[in-house]
């Protein structure tokens, strides 16, 4: 449970994606979610999104701030190519124009660099709320705390939201594949990772498949399992499982 006077000792961690904004309070040294709200947005724009942050648990002194946010499109490219290119030179390699707002990441444990696009009001609206905060792209977060467990075995990593989902594979310890992927229906979701099996002749029998942001109890977990050789794991851990994006910002500050 969250105690205002031990505000400084935990790390606030805030999530915004066009549907909604989502927060965690979370105790930094024993990396457990104290307190966590997520509100569902009407409007995603400046003015839409700023009277979330007068949330009275946003209002204390807190030993960190972070924010994972930004558009859909990003590409990833190894650091040493990236010292002798421009992120806009990169980005249109793989994304056709109007490019938004450029910014990039570096992941220096996977030895890669992460560009994508973050519109400036969303900086400019947390950075005035929350002069310390850190901002990242969602995917950077997703890649640092895949990237925080065993990856050596052969791995599946789906991070499923409403309409979209990240997959990454991971196998002796490097990442082989990285994607995002639209859906609408379960089959959709289920169709993208056997396709991209199929294409990579990979045999899914070898691999553990392992869903993030979604609870335990996710409704559509037996459907899924259906089509899958492998067994479809989901933590009962909220911080490994359904709110893997927040608690995982902790690996960014």
């Amino acid at each position: 449970m969250f105690k205002q006077e031990e505000a400084y000792q935990n790390a606030l961690c805030m999530d915004l994606t066009p549907d909604h904004f989502q927060f965690a309070i979370i105790d930094s040294k024993l990396k457990k979610i104290l307190h966590h709200e997520i509100h569902a947005i009407s409007e995603f724009t400046k003015e839409g999104v700023k009277p979330f942050l007068d949330n009275p648990y946003l209002k204390h002194d807190f030993a960190s701030y972070s924010l994972s946010s930004g558009e859909n499109r990003n590409t990833l490219i190894p650091s040493d190519l990236f010292s002798y290119s421009k992120p806009s030179e990169i980005f249109k390699l793989n994304y056709p124009e109007p490019i938004g707002n450029l910014d990039y990441n570096r992941i220096s444990e996977l030895g890669i660099v992460n560009i994508y696009e973050f519109p400036m009001w969303i900086k400019s609206l947390f950075v005035i709320g929350f002069p310390r905060v850190k901002i990242v792209h969602r995917s950077t977060v997703l890649l640092r705390g895949i990237f925080d467990q065993p990856t050596y075995s052969p791995k599946i990593h789906l991070f499923v939201e409403k309409e979209q989902f990240y997959m990454q594979i991971t196998e002796k310890s490097k990442l082989t594949y990285f994607n995002r992927f639209d859906y609408k229906e379960v089959a959709d979701l289920v169709y993208y990772v056997l396709f991209v099996l199929e294409q990579k002749e990979y045999d899914q029998s070898k691999f553990e498949i392992l869903f993030y942001g979604l609870p335990v109890e996710w409704a559509e977990k037996e459907k899924i399992q259906d089509f899958f050789s492998s067994k479809v794991k989901i933590s009962d851990q909220n911080e490994k499982g359904n709110h893997f994006v927040l608690a995982k910002q902790l690996l960014c500050v």
